[in-house]
């Protein structure tokens, strides 16, 4: 089992998401954003979500981070992952016309004790290092 950290990128995509059971991922604008995404660094959303597609499983867990707050909640990913094509399914806070990836969790478990221990800067990532003991860490820090 992996462990995996998303952000919410703001309070109106948390709430959509979590009323959901779903993260959300922008991988670009346009399709030209996208593109120029693509080709500036590895550490771009677009790269972090292909590595997630590659490497994710059905039974990881994710956890959802809020900016200034910390992780707030976790699930277990269902191996399923969408790109909302209706107005209603898109992410609150970003453009009709950003490319959209939809991570579908079981349920989101709320976090109590909120943290910023372990904070990453970036949208979706893996924890590597003691992943199981960080998780712990996270979800029973008082």
């Amino acid at each position: 089992m992996r462990y995996w950290h998303i952000n919410t990128y703001s309070m109106n995509n948390r709430k959509h998401m979590i009323k959901r059971n779903l993260c959300y991922i922008g991988l670009g604008n346009d399709r030209n954003d996208y593109n120029q995404r693509l080709l500036k660094n590895k550490n771009t959303t677009p790269h972090q979500y292909n590595k997630f597609e590659e490497n994710a499983r059905k039974g990881d867990i994710i956890l959802l981070y809020h900016n200034g707050e910390g992780h707030i909640a976790y699930g277990k990913y269902t191996g399923v992952i969408i790109e909302p094509n209706l107005y209603k399914d898109l992410a609150p806070d970003w453009s009709n016309t950003e490319i959209q990836k939809h991570i579908q969790v079981e349920s989101w478990i709320r976090i109590e004790n909120i943290s910023m221990k372990y904070v990453r800067r970036q949208t979706l990532l893996e924890f590597k290092n003691d992943p199981e003991k960080k998780f712990t860490e996270l979800i029973s820090i008082k």
